[in-house]
């Protein structure tokens, strides 16, 4: 019987700047145009989830998973794509520099303070010659944390009647199509 893995537990705070009705940008990656929606740690914790699988660690499931979709409709061209694809460039930057400073700086600095260790300590050769290694680690200093927006409230709130969600548009535009959420088609009044 093998014995399970020790446990790890690294919490860290996130906090992304929404506008001042707390919706979040985002941008489509089909036609490169921004929209937004209300904002949700559900969210950000799936998009932290794939940096952190990257360093081999599991963040769990989101805890209101059930409130937030999994996939979105572009309000524009109507282009369904994970949540996590319609995040902006800006966020995905600030959310891996969080993981990195929060977690895979300080994991290089214990691999790197292990690593010298081991070069501590009385050594002998039992031959003619030696070669002597000697193996330093400096900690670094930690990245300074990353401050995300804020963000301006720009375009207009619109409120899907099949589901209640709400979503921001461009001022100018009455073309949606289909509901950003559920799918269910819609007409602009």
């Amino acid at each position: 019987m093998e014995p399970e893995p020790a446990s790890h537990t690294l919490q860290f705070s996130v906090s992304i700047s929404t506008d001042r009705d707390n919706f979040l940008r985002r941008t489509c990656d089909s036609c490169g145009l921004d929209f937004k929606t209300e904002a949700s740690a559900a969210d950000l914790q799936w998009a932290l989830a794939a940096y952190c699988r990257r360093s081999g660690v599991d963040i769990g499931e989101p805890a209101d998973a059930g409130k937030s979709p999994m996939r979105m409709s572009c309000p524009y061209c109507s282009h369904e794509d994970d949540v996590t694809h319609t995040l902006t460039e800006e966020t995905m930057e600030y959310l891996k520099r969080i993981v990195y400073r929060e977690y895979v700086f300080p994991q290089m600095d214990k691999l790197f303070s292990g690593i010298e260790d081991s070069f501590r300590g009385p050594r002998r050769s039992g031959g003619m010659f030696s070669i002597s290694v000697e193996f330093k680690h400096t900690r670094g200093i930690q990245p300074v944390r990353p401050i995300h927006g804020p963000d301006s409230s720009d375009f207009k709130i619109v409120t899907f009647l099949c589901c209640g969600k709400r979503i921001k548009i461009m001022e100018a535009w009455n073309g949606v199509e289909v509901c950003s959420y559920c799918g269910t088609p819609v007409t602009l009044i």
